[in-house]
């Protein structure tokens, strides 16, 4: 009897005490989610081979207009040139790869703004610096960064001798997204992420390409948003 008594107290306690003090917006906010990823640059002009990918990140400050966000994302690019049938291939090397592939992350800190910042919506955009890993492979696999030649395994360089690089880029990553949520703080997004690599090295190819300028990366992301903390605890309104 006296343990149905105590767990009796608890219980109007704890009712209580969840009456009388109720949790604010969450103050940091974590995001997860997947992603699907595509690149543009000597190897295609515009964003048409699309592969998967994986975000995560952290939102402090999350109940502000104004916030702070740790973003980490890993995507897996292609890209393949086909071979201009009109065109006659170079006669003596370097000899220019036509396909690549990579796995790269990129991790970034970001300044948020919530152009819609209601309790349940969220419109908002991002600007970042970041730092973006990359290794282009050809199609077996093997790394292109190193150039090397060897005649006797049929192995030519890609590149002219004096353009090298590594495999590290500064970024900045610029994304627009909308996050809904629900009454328990949780809440599912959709973004798009720009990349914005400081590097024309993605795809191994640079002044033997056509394009000008740096290559791209982008992904579109959905997202979970699950609360982390919780600032001050508020008193809920008291109804007439």
């Amino acid at each position: 009897m006296k343990y149905l008594i105590l767990f009796t107290f608890f219980i109007y306690s704890y009712h209580s005490f969840s009456q009388e003090k109720l949790p604010t917006k969450p103050k940091t906010v974590l995001e997860v989610g997947v992603a699907l990823g595509s690149y543009k640059g000597d190897l295609s002009p515009n964003f048409s081979k699309v592969n998967g990918g994986f975000n995560a990140g952290v939102i402090f400050r999350a109940q502000k207009r104004l916030n702070l966000k740790l973003d980490v994302s890993y995507l897996y690019l292609q890209g393949q040139q086909l071979r201009d049938p009109n065109t006659l291939p170079p006669l003596e090397p370097p000899f220019p790869n036509y396909f690549f592939q990579s796995h790269t992350l990129n991790t970034s800190f970001s300044v948020m703004f919530n152009i819609i910042n209601k309790k349940r919506f969220k419109l908002y955009v991002t600007q970042g610096l970041g730092v973006f890993y990359f290794n282009p492979l050809d199609e077996n696999g093997d790394e292109l960064i190193e150039n090397i030649r060897d005649e006797k395994e049929g192995i030519f360089e890609t590149r002219n001798k004096n353009e090298t690089y590594t495999n590290f880029a500064m970024s900045l990553p610029t994304r627009i997204g909308m996050t809904y949520y629900f009454k328990n703080n949780f809440g599912f997004g959709l973004s798009t992420t720009f990349v914005n690599p400081l590097t024309d090295y993605l795809d191994n190819v640079s002044e033997l390409g056509t394009v000008k300028g740096n290559d791209q990366a982008m992904s579109v992301n959905f997202s979970c948003f699950i609360p982390l903390s919780y600032g001050k605890l508020a008193s809920p309104r008291k109804e007439n």
